[in-house]
Formats: C-alpha cells, sequence, structure tokens
C-alpha cells in the first residue's frame, strides 16, 4: 500500500484524464490539468527554489485550486505546508513564519496590505505572487515520490480561542488514514461531488472532504470563502452531493429569505461539527429530509476522530457519532480510568491519523499524550450504543463550590429564550466560590430584552449555582474561522469592563 498522496492524483489523471477534478468561480481543471499544475510545482519548488525534503513553505490565500495544488506537490517531495489563517493579525503572521523559519510565502494580491506589513518584520524573506509565477513550459525532470510517509506534510496552527496556537505536524501517513476515514464516513466514489466553503487553511476545509474526494477520482467544487447568495447558487445550479457546513452557516441559510428546500436535493448529507451543535438545529434540517451528520476531532486528529456515517440511525440528535473506522476512542476520570457509560470525562483518542508533534514544543507534545493517548481537552459522555456527545472544552469548565459546571448546556437553555440569538458562557473568579458562570448574549435588536424575565426562566431549568451571575449584552459573539466560540477574546473583552 503506497501512502503518498500525489500518486492517487497521478492514477486518475491516466484513468479519467478529463474529468473534472476542480471547479472554481474562474476556472475548471480536469484531473490531467491538475496534474501537470502539481508538476510544475514540483519544478519550480525544486529547481526554482532549491527546496528540499523537510524544508517548509507558508501559504496565505483564500480557497484557489492552487492551494491545493502545492498541497500535492509538497506530499511528492516530502516539503512542508504551512497554511496560515487569513484571520490572523500580520503579528501573528509573522510569529508563525518565524516559528516555522520558512524563506518562502505563497499568497496574492487579496493580502498585499497584510504582506507589507510582514515583509518589513521579517529578514531574508520572499513572498510569491501565485498569479505572478512563470513556470516551465515542460517540467525539466520526473521527480519521484518520497517513500518516508512518517515525515510531516503540514504545520497547522490551533486556533489558539484558549491560548497561543500551537503548530500541529501531521505526517503523510496521518492524511492518509484520516482519508479513509472520510471515505468511510461519507461513502464517497468517483461520482461525488464536493462543496467546499469552508477554509482550506483548516484541516475541517482541506481534509474532511475536499482530498478525500480528490483521492477518489470525484469532483471538487470551491468557492473562494463562504458567501450565502453563492452558495444557494452553487446548490441550485450544480448536483452536489456532500458539502462541510459549519453550524453558523447552516443558521444563516436556513433564516435566509432565500431559502428553498428544493435546492438541496441532491445532498446525500451535510457535514457539520467544529464545535458543538444545536440538536434543535440539525432537526431544523431533518424536518426538511436534509440529512445532517456530525464529525468530532480537532486539528491534532487530522481531524475525523468520532462520526456519524450516512447510513447510521443519527437518533438522538446531538451525539457525534462513534469512533472512526481507524481509531479508538475513550472516556477518562481525571485520575486516568475509563469512566461508565454516561458519566462526563475528557476524551481521549488513538489513531492512525493522529498528530506527530507539536512543532518545536517537546513539553506540550509531551503533555498532550498519556499512555498513547491523545487527550483532546474536551468533556464528553458515551451512551449505551456506543455514541458521543461533547459537553465542552476542558478550559472552559467551570469549577463553582466543587461543583462542575458545563457551559454548553447553560448555552443551549439562553438560546431558547426567545429575544436571545445566540450566546456564551464561561466562568470568571470568585472568592467565596473559586469561580461563577456569567454570559454575553446577543439579542434580536427589534425586541426588547427582559432580563428579570429571562433569569426567572433560568431558574426553572436550572440548579441556582448554574445560573449566570451577569448577563451582559453584546452586538456580537466572536468567533474563529470555523464559528467556534473565542472564549479567549471574550474573557480579554470582559477584563476591561471594569464590571463589579
Amino acid at each position: 500500500m503506497d501512502y503518498n498522496l500525489y500518486l492517487y492524483i497521478e492514477k486518475n489523471a491516466l484513468k479519467s484524464p478529463s474529468s473534472i477534478a476542480i471547479s472554481s468561480k474562474n476556472n475548471e481543471i480536469s484531473y490531467h490539468s491538475f496534474l501537470k499544475n502539481i508538476d510544475q510545482f514540483v519544478d519550480y519548488l525544486f529547481y526554482t527554489l532549491h527546496l528540499r525534503k523537510g524544508d517548509r513553505i507558508a501559504i496565505l490565500v483564500y480557497n484557489r485550486i492552487e492551494f491545493i495544488s502545492l498541497f500535492y506537490a509538497c506530499a511528492k517531495l516530502g516539503i512542508i505546508l504551512v497554511p496560515i489563517n487569513w484571520r490572523l493579525t500580520s503579528s501573528e503572521i509573522t510569529h508563525i513564519i518565524k516559528d516555522v523559519g520558512t524563506k518562502y510565502l505563497f499568497s496574492d494580491k487579496d493580502f498585499i496590505k497584510t504582506l507589507k506589513i510582514i515583509k518589513n518584520k521579517i529578514h531574508k524573506f520572499k513572498i510569491i505572487d501565485l498569479d505572478e509565477i512563470k513556470f516551465n513550459t515542460a517540467i525539466k525532470y520526473k521527480r519521484k515520490c518520497i517513500k518516508n510517509y512518517t515525515l510531516p506534510l503540514l504545520i497547522v496552527y490551533t486556533s489558539g480561542t484558549t491560548g497561543s496556537p500551537k503548530g500541529a505536524v501531521l505526517s503523510q501517513s496521518a492524511l492518509y488514514f484520516n482519508i479513509l476515514n472520510s471515505i468511510n464516513m461519507h461513502k464517497f466514489n468517483s461520482k461525488s461531488h464536493i462543496l467546499t466553503v469552508i477554509p482550506l487553511f483548516h484541516v475541517g476545509g482541506l481534509n474532511i472532504q475536499t482530498i478525500p474526494a480528490l483521492h477518489l477520482g470525484a469532483k471538487v467544487t470551491i468557492h473562494k470563502k463562504f458567501e450565502i447568495n453563492e452558495t444557494f447558487q452553487e446548490l441550485k445550479k450544480s448536483r452536489i452531493t456532500h458539502t462541510v457546513f459549519v453550524p453558523t452557516i447552516l443558521e444563516l441559510l436556513i433564516k435566509s429569505r432565500k431559502w428553498d428546500t428544493n435546492i438541496f436535493s441532491s445532498l446525500k448529507a451535510i457535514t457539520t461539527g467544529s464545535t458543538i451543535v444545536c440538536s434543535d438545529l440539525i432537526k431544523a434540517y431533518e424536518k426538511k429530509k436534509i440529512p445532517i451528520i456530525q464529525v468530532y476531532g480537532s486539528t491534532e486528529t487530522a481531524p475525523i476522530a468520532i462520526c456519524q456515517k450516512i447510513t447510521n440511525n443519527r437518533l438522538p440528535f446531538g451525539n457525534v457519532g462513534k469512533v472512526a473506522k481507524y481509531n479508538k476512542a475513550k472516556i477518562f476520570d481525571k485520575n486516568f480510568k475509563p469512566t461508565p457509560m454516561g458519566t462526563i470525562g475528557e476524551i481521549g483518542i488513538k489513531g492512525l491519523n493522529l498528530f506527530s508533534y507539536y512543532w518545536k514544543d517537546k513539553y506540550k507534545s509531551k503533555c498532550a499524550f498519556k499512555d498513547g493517548w491523545f487527550m483532546t481537552g474536551d468533556y464528553g459522555k458515551k451512551d449505551k450504543n456506543n455514541q458521543f456527545y461533547i459537553v465542552g472544552r476542558k478550559e472552559n469548565i467551570i469549577i463553582s463550590g466543587g461543583e462542575n459546571i458545563y457551559p454548553a448546556e447553560i448555552e443551549k437553555i439562553l438560546n431558547k429564550e426567545n429575544k436571545i440569538l445566540e450566546s456564551a458562557v464561561f466562568g470568571i473568579p470568585d472568592k467565596k466560590w473559586q469561580e461563577i458562570p456569567i454570559a454575553f448574549v446577543k439579542i434580536d435588536s427589534k425586541s426588547k430584552f427582559n432580563l428579570s424575565q429571562c433569569k426567572s426562566n433560568l431558574e426553572k431549568k436550572l440548579a441556582s449555582y448554574k445560573i449566570p451571575k451577569k448577563i451582559l449584552l453584546i452586538e456580537e459573539i466572536p468567533r474563529n474561522a470555523l464559528g467556534k466560540i473565542d472564549y479567549k477574546l471574550l474573557r480579554e473583552y470582559h477584563s476591561t469592563l471594569n464590571i463589579k
């Protein structure tokens, strides 16, 4: 069995050269042309930039075909690709570039202002505009694929919503087994048609469906980034069979005036995840005969670790499925003992798709594992059918008077209040109770919000120690590119308010 991902594109190009590999707004590329574009990048990296196995290159772009071509070129040569989150500040991007020690950043004119700032901060550093690369008209030499599949292929920096971002190093073999998890989960075949609107810089955009579909010779349509009108148009005109929508996208679509259930008719399922998904949101889609399947994982698991399959019974809504084919998963208590069924603990993952280590951080790499289990930092539980449920991040669990409080439970109830559109709950220090919960809520601006009535409703549904001691209004709940609530930013914002 060969794990080099490049070889699968080569195989598809030989088998079905005229089949469309990737479609975008301004371009459509067959598998034959896709392979040629990859080989042009291989030639460029090796002969023009003189890069070799283990060297790093960074990329800062919205979704575009060249991102994926570079990925496969790196796979062939053993070069490491470092995708950069375009929502980061120039200082954060500069830190990543210095951290990985790359001399080259691939980008385009969409980021010209950011690029100028970065260029002034880093010496001996070159920015390469993807639109201005001049490839050789003919490939010089046919380079052989690397054979060591434990070598890194991606360094993906975690979102850092609860702390400093870490560079998770993913090997080619880890990505290969993630692909197999995805194919098993989605039942992909060469006739599948994927729509990718979430960012390729994240493992969710790149690895949940995009790379697995190309692995089998299917068609992938990519959008520069998510735009609600373009997404509706694509669903209407194309026979899309699979896509990944984070919960915020699901909310925007179903609440839109342009909603039309009929345009979803070709979809076998919508995959969602990246954060806790409200069961009411899933029910709303399922009532319209649109299957929603959930996936759980992280950057460190490439990301598929626990998932639902299209063929599975998805009830009760809110579960994230069972262990993926090439994984093991357990719930552990604080003493690292497996918990009984239904008991909350930390999720541990084993599998061939796990990351190798955190870049330049031996201490955090060591701390991430316990007896071979990657400890995710997520709390969850498992039912009698071996279905998993996520209850929240370890860092966000509030301990008040010795009692554990799970913000997701409170947020779920707050979000059902008529005037509240969304909420975020976290703990703040308290002399008496150690911590107390507080909430930020975004309300419907067209209606009056009655704080007393809200608290009265909470008293009927929650134990007194779980009720937020403060409920603060905010215009927007900050989220990262994958829709996760940015609790770190909220805590920083709260500290500036000087509320007693």
